[in-house]
């Protein structure tokens, strides 16, 4: 039990967080997206520019029609 327990744990932790350790495809290409139309818009860089976190920059990018999580801004900004 303690072995299969364990691998159970970590998948509820993952559905519990919503974050998969994983990057997704998608997430990541609705990431590009986003800097695409950030890089093109001055207001949009700077409302991200302005952002409190990463969690801030998700809200801007859902308004705008984009969705990735916290932890796929902070991959992309850690490089």
């Amino acid at each position: 039990m303690g072995r299969g327990s364990g691998e159970g744990h970590s998948e509820t932790q993952w559905t519990m967080s919503g974050e998969d350790p994983r990057e997704h495809p998608v997430s990541k290409a609705q990431l590009n997206a986003f800097m695409v139309k950030v890089a093109g818009d001055a207001a949009l860089k700077a409302r991200v520019d302005a952002a409190a976190d990463s969690a801030a920059v998700v809200v801007i990018a859902n308004e705008e029609g984009h969705g990735f999580s916290a932890a796929t801004w902070a991959r992309h900004v850690r490089g």
